[in-house]
């Protein structure tokens, strides 16, 4: 039986028809049309650091804040602060630029008060309006709605006071949330305490929850996360994913903190270097603010007389 031999497919001269290539759509998977267009997020605003004077100017003419209530006002030395540890990190070690838009926080207000400013750096005007945003409750020992005590310290469900950037997208037990990095001696353990911008879904409204401010003057707190309304949500992780600026400080005089841990305080004899014998040493495992240790007990620095 003879067998007829075919050219190879795609040789030259051959008449064996080449079936067409087949383009697939990007996300679909198949050949078939995209459902929808494909979004993609736009580049994050940036600033060179050559300009951040035009901020720094604003800040001395008021520009800083446009918003009407003067109280709501970002206060001027504390945006000059984050100015100055946004040059620190973003304009040192050959860095050259920064994002445009950055998220200051002042933790001076009373919890009721919206107190975090979305800071456009090339005009140095406040975008929107200022929002609530909780405070931890060990940063609030009496439960007043201000912060008083302000901790790097892991379990101490305290805030902390610095400069830090945004990272990544997770979902939590808190819904969709956003992971910070410190970048101060005061704040650089927030990764390892879970310190954290996330919202609330409406059955799980566990301490912070904006309506509480009728019934208790105050929306309650947070375990040190900056926890924000369900519907400024995006607002401020789009600002702050993936390396957005922000600065959480304090307006006025600030408070002294005061957080021990109970019987393990080492004391040092002045001007001696050395320990005195009286003085106990930490436990083998105990250090404050590492895991697996007890909570810490924040002492308000209200003095032993007074009454509040």
């Amino acid at each position: 039986m003879a067998l007829t031999a075919f050219p190879a497919l795609g040789q030259e001269g051959s008449s064996v028809p080449v079936q067409p290539t087949v383009v697939f759509q990007t996300g679909t998977g198949d050949g078939s049309p995209a459902a929808s267009p494909i979004h993609v997020k736009p580049p994050r605003p940036e600033i060179g650091c050559d300009t951040l004077a035009l901020a720094g100017r604003a800040v001395s003419y008021g520009f800083y804040s446009a918003f009407e209530i003067p109280r709501q006002r970002l206060d001027a030395k504390l945006f000059q602060t984050a100015l100055d540890k946004y040059r620190g990190y973003h304009c040192s070690y050959g860095r050259t630029r920064g994002p445009a838009v950055i998220v200051v926080v002042d933790f001076a207000k009373h919890s009721s008060e919206p107190r975090l400013y979305r800071v456009d750096l090339r005009t140095g005007d406040g975008l929107d309006s200022p929002i609530r945003v909780a405070h931890g409750i060990g940063s609030d020992p009496d439960d007043d709605g201000y912060a008083t005590v302000f901790s790097n310290v892991y379990n101490s469900l305290s805030s902390s006071l610095g400069a830090a950037i945004g990272a990544e997208r997770y979902v939590g037990q808190n819904g969709l949330s956003l992971r910070l990095d410190g970048l101060e001696p005061s704040n650089n353990q927030m990764r390892m305490r879970d310190i954290v911008v996330h919202s609330y879904a409406a059955d799980r409204r566990r301490y912070f929850n904006a309506d509480l401010i009728s019934m208790r003057g105050r929306p309650g707190s947070s375990e040190g996360c900056f926890v924000v309304e369900p519907d400024k949500r995006e607002w401020i992780l789009d600002t702050l994913e993936n390396g957005g600026f922000i600065y959480a400080g304090y307006s006025g005089e600030l408070p002294k903190p005061i957080v021990p841990v109970p019987n393990q305080n080492i004391v040092f004899a002045s001007g001696t270097g050395a320990n005195p014998p009286s003085a106990p040493r930490p436990a083998s495992g105990t250090l404050s603010g590492m895991p697996g240790s007890p909570p810490t007990a924040p002492i308000s620095p209200v003095p032993a007389t007074s009454t509040r």
